[in-house]
């Protein structure tokens, strides 16, 4: 079997699952993969299982596959449990944060603010927060957090460039940088934990 093929089809169809152009709940047919990609099926079965151990893809009982999505208390759920490990990312790493850290902080605010491609608005925004989480001195924490924002990336094809979510998000990172460079600690948790309850509020 052509392993780089797998991997190559199942990156295409992850990256096109996680920008919305593969929604969940469409059947992702071995034989229209097959064609797409010019392959057999043998490598599209293997690209599959690939998504299927990410959780981006299901296997239903009559063995079609989907493509897998966060169901509504799921997505709460994911929110909440980055609610308790952002704060204690951003408090372990902001009195250690340097010049060039805030930098690359407002570097990738700057790209989040102009940003029209949904995939791309999701990196800018985690490259936001983990130049300021960075410091945390907590590889693993790091990853979960990488992982749980990774999972919620859909939410960003509600934030088209000029909309009022896109810029309450805006504002909320702005002040929030501002506190990190104050090195206000208080401030800055609460910023934090505000612009999480805000994401709940709004997707609802």
């Amino acid at each position: 079997m052509d392993t780089e093929s797998s991997n190559t089809i199942s990156q295409t169809l992850e990256t096109e699952i996680i920008n919305g152009k593969l929604l969940p709940g469409s059947l992702l047919q071995q034989e229209e993969l097959a064609e797409r990609f010019g392959v057999s099926r043998q490598p599209i079965r293997a690209a599959l299982d690939i998504l299927s151990a990410k959780g981006l893809a299901e296997k239903r009982p009559n063995r079609t596959v989907e493509v897998g999505g966060l169901h509504l208390g799921a997505a709460e759920e994911t929110l909440a449990v980055r609610k308790l490990l952002e704060p204690e990312a951003l408090l372990g790493s902001i009195d250690q944060l340097t010049p060039a850290d805030l930098l690359i902080a407002k570097q990738a605010q700057e790209r989040f603010e102009i940003e029209t491609d949904s995939d791309r608005l999701a990196q800018h925004d985690t490259d936001f927060h983990l130049a300021l989480y960075a410091k945390c001195g907590n590889r693993v924490l790091l990853d979960l957090i990488v992982s749980l924002r990774r999972l919620n990336r859909r939410a960003y094809l509600g934030q088209p460039l000029g909309s009022t979510t896109r810029e309450l998000c805006i504002h909320a990172h702005w002040q929030l940088l501002d506190a990190v460079s104050q090195q206000d600690s208080d401030r800055a948790i609460s910023l934090l934990q505000e612009h999480f309850d805000h994401v709940k509020e709004r997707d609802k």
